[in-house]
């Protein structure tokens, strides 16, 4: 696979499926909790309350991993991502307004929630945005071939070295 196939896979997924499970842990406790995301590069942009679980675990450990992949009906068509990086608050009005764009563009329905008054508004106000920061992108494409899984590792959103194809498990 090329870097460019690589990363048409990658942007593929990224603007089809809504959710991503992220995976965090504090105090030795695993939790896995789906949010909607949307890509600002590599970086993936979700909104959530910090009273949150997931984001309580967050706050005492940013080390995280997440899952992004289409729901398929057989083993032969699973496709998708594994992902390994760190969370952050967005913080400063100029990245929180980007946050929000980025998230709106791809969910058009948040910016509806975003203006409406009344309580779907109010629950909006609760949340803040965050950034899953990757520091490895794994692609798993059982359709190429059972257990084809090619590796990018990255550093602020650059890749560290060349594609790397890993073996299946």
């Amino acid at each position: 696979m090329t870097p460019e196939a690589f990363e048409a896979a990658v942007r593929t997924l990224f603007a089809e499926v809504a959710a991503m499970t992220l995976a965090t842990c504090a105090e030795s406790r695993p939790w896995a909790s789906d949010v909607y995301f949307a890509p600002d590069g590599w970086k993936l942009v979700f909104f959530s309350s910090p009273a949150s679980r997931h984001c309580r675990n967050l706050e005492a450990n940013p080390a995280c991993a997440a899952t992004i992949h289409p729901v398929v009906a057989s083993w032969r068509d699973i496709h998708g991502l594994q992902l390994e990086g760190r969370v952050e608050p967005v913080k400063g009005l100029i990245a929180m307004g980007r946050a929000a764009a980025v998230y709106c563009a791809k969910f058009p329905f948040a910016k509806a929630l975003l203006e409406a008054p009344g309580e779907s508004a109010a629950k909006m106000a609760r949340v803040r945005p965050h950034a899953f920061i990757p520091q490895s992108v794994r692609l798993t494409d059982n359709r190429k071939g059972f257990g084809t899984r090619f590796v990018l590792r990255l550093e602020e959103g650059r890749p560290l070295g060349p594609l790397e194809r890993e073996a299946g498990n």
